[in-house]
Formats: C-alpha cells, structure tokens, sequence
C-alpha cells in the first residue's frame, strides 16, 4: 500500500509540477491568463530588474524546458536542476512581497514538490557528491554517453 502511495504521489508531483512551469512559462509568450503583480515596492523593483535584464524570460524558457521534461518524463533529474533557481527565485519573491496568501501558498507548495521530487530522485545525484573525484573526459570513451541514455 505504502508503495503505490509513493509512486503515484511521485508521478503527481512530477505531473503537477511540470505542468505547472510549462504552464507558466508558455503563459509569458503567449497569455493565457494575466500576470501576478507584486503589491510591494521592492518586489516591483526586483521584477522590473529581471524584465530589463531579460532574466525574467530566460527563466521563462527555463520553466518550458523544465516543465516538459518533467510532464513528458524524459530527462527529469535534469530538469529538476534547471528550474530549483526559478522555483527558488518564485519563492523568496513571492512570499514575502505578495498580498495573496493563495499565491503565498501555490509558491510554497511548488517548492515543497520540487523538494519531494529531488528526494525521489536523489540516487541520480548522489555521483556529484563525491569529495574527491578524477576527470573521467568524454573523448576517452564516447559510448559512455549512448549507453547512459
């Protein structure tokens, strides 16, 4: 019971969570619905910051990237890394500069998936852990890669 609980869970927040970011990230370029707007000053300041430097739309190909590799189950730990910043970055702006508590809590929901997710599929990056590690280059064995995928 306890395992059919885990793996739909994981299957839910990975759906939930990819097609929440896809979602948003194609809702920049073409509009669905309109744009949140921050209620305080410098939340506005840190927003206007991000559109005048184009952060605000790289993030917003980050969350399309992110989210179909999530939604179509291809390259997930993958896309779990590429978009902890924008999910972090949705988080610390979002709570404590937004009026709404709904939104206050879809941000901290998306995190606490995004974390879930990580937890779930942690065994993925646990090699990066090493403390001491030798360069294994890519020249020296090229079919690492074909048999990787």
């Amino acid at each position: 019971m306890w395992r059919a609980i885990e793996k739909y869970g994981v299957i839910f927040c990975r759906f939930y969570l990819g097609g929440f970011n896809l979602i948003s990230g194609l809702n920049y370029f073409i509009l669905f619905w309109p744009q949140p707007k921050i209620a305080d000053t410098a939340g506005n300041a840190f927003v206007l910051a991000s559109m005048e430097l184009n952060l605000f739309t790289i993030a917003k190909f980050i969350e399309i990237f992110g989210g179909a590799c999530l939604v179509f189950n291809r390259f997930v730990p993958l896309g779990l890394v590429v978009l902890m910043p924008v999910t972090l970055n949705i988080f610390l702006v979002n709570v404590p500069w937004s009026p709404f508590p709904h939104i206050q809590m879809s941000v901290a929901r998306n995190l606490a998936m995004h974390l879930v997710l990580l937890a779930a599929y942690a065994n993925y990056f646990y090699p990066m852990l090493r403390f001491r590690s030798a360069p294994q280059p890519v020249w020296r064995d090229p079919a690492r890669i074909i048999r990787s995928l």
